[in-house]
């Protein structure tokens, strides 16, 4: 079974940080323009190709962008940008949206991608956007044509694709639908996305399976595999990894888990956003970015970020929004790699926590610091230790400070004497 899982998954996949969009248009304060275009700048030296800025649609509706065109065009002014080493991925719903963006690009600072979501479901459909699927076919031609006449990618993200708040489990059918009648259309980038936390391991296996046998003749020139899930039900992670091993290589997610349905109320100003008037849990933010990096490092799979500096990014995200996130990595810090030099000794009381609740803030680096040989030597003297568990080498050890098994250290989990 190991090797099977092993066998299904990428060497790399894609990251995209949705934090400046997705993650924050359901919070409650307006996060300033600054703070966006900081986290944005460290984003992009962490190592992302892509991030989600902003929402070009009405600010009434999405008060959290209300900024849209300010952020965009400082997001430009840094110089990766400039240089065309990021994309800029940006939202709206409707012609205004899309006018807002093409007057943007136009004056050198509009999106590289720009997105609109359709519901899989009539009922989301309605409530969400106020409109149904035919409603909205009607009106994709002219957002096809804005993208087109003004230079940017446009992409149909498909919202509740793997299940509905309002009606239940949404058959792959629909979506297949969707993605065929956007083809015929001219779209060439779509995203699957798991809009409230409706999906299991399962569904997102067999749905990313079927899009890959149907579309994947396709990959040249259409891109479709996207893995976005929401947390609703503590399954976001495993959805996760089911649609890398069923062929998702684009993984998007956000920065402390933020996200989900637009806020109804921001700096104390009622508007007409959704927030969590029609799904039964308001907490639906995206994958959390934290967990969701660590877990792929764990399991091999590239991710082309600095996962460190991201955790150290949600440490100082949860002092911008003034409370602990549900977030595992951020606390507990990245699995070690070798023998470290702390709380080996029962009388070493440095790294005892602060007690909580809050939650505390302790991803502590200096935790992770390479045993040296002598100080292992000292603390396992007369004792056995296991080496390599899994007996496949998945035990990484610092070769210049720590010294290997030899002869009996056999491939198994054996337990071995201290080599020292």
């Amino acid at each position: 079974m190991k090797s099977d899982m092993r066998k299904r998954l990428p060497q790399k996949v894609e990251m995209v940080e949705v934090l400046l969009r997705d993650g924050m248009q359901s919070m409650s304060k307006f996060v300033p323009t600054e703070t966006k275009l900081w986290f944005a700048e460290q984003f992009i030296k962490a190592g992302y190709k892509t991030i989600e800025v902003t929402n070009f649609g009405h600010p009434k509706v999405i008060p959290q962008s209300r900024d849209a065109e300010e952020i965009m065009k400082k997001v430009w002014g840094l110089e990766p940008v400039q240089k065309g080493e990021v994309k800029l991925k940006c939202y709206g719903m409707n012609k205004r949206a899309f006018d807002r963006a093409a007057q943007a690009k136009q004056a050198g600072y509009g999106p590289h991608l720009m997105a609109f979501t359709i519901s899989a479901e009539d009922l989301h459909g309605r409530r969400n956007a106020n409109k149904t699927r035919e409603e909205f076919f009607r009106e994709i031609p002219e957002l096809v044509r804005i993208a087109k006449e003004n230079g940017f990618e446009i992409d149909m993200a498909i919202s509740c694709v793997y299940g509905s708040p309002l009606a239940g489990p949404v058959p792959v059918k629909s979506v297949v639908e969707i993605m065929d009648r956007g083809l015929d259309l001219g779209i060439r980038n779509f995203t699957p996305c798991d809009t409230t936390g409706e999906c299991n391991p399962l569904r997102a296996f067999e749905y990313m399976s079927t899009l890959v046998d149907r579309y994947g003749k396709y990959d040249n020139e259409v891109k479709f595999r996207i893995s976005h899930f929401h947390e609703a039900r503590g399954m976001a992670l495993a959805n996760n990894v089911a649609a890398i091993m069923a062929g998702a290589r684009i993984v998007e997610t956000s920065l402390g888990m933020g996200g989900g349905q637009p806020a109804n109320i921001v700096d104390c100003v009622p508007g007409i956003g959704t927030g969590p008037t029609y799904t039964n849990f308001c907490a639906t933010g995206n994958s959390s970015t934290e967990d969701v990096l660590v877990a792929l490092d764990e399991m091999g799979i590239e991710v082309g970020v600095d996962i460190d500096k991201m955790l150290q990014l949600g440490r100082v995200f949860e002092w911008v929004v003034e409370q602990s996130l549900p977030c595992w990595t951020t606390k507990a810090g990245r699995p070690v790699k070798h023998p470290v030099e702390w709380n080996i000794p029962t009388t070493n009381l440095e790294f005892v926590p602060p007690y909580g609740p809050p939650q505390t803030y302790w991803a502590y680096p200096s935790k992770y610091k390479p045993a040296l040989p002598e100080f292992i030597a000292k603390e396992f003297e007369g004792r056995e230790l296991r080496w390599d568990s899994w007996g496949d080498g998945t035990s990484t050890w610092d070769e210049d400070r720590v010294a290997k098994p030899t002869g009996d250290a056999a491939p198994g989990g054996e337990r071995v004497q201290a080599p020292f």
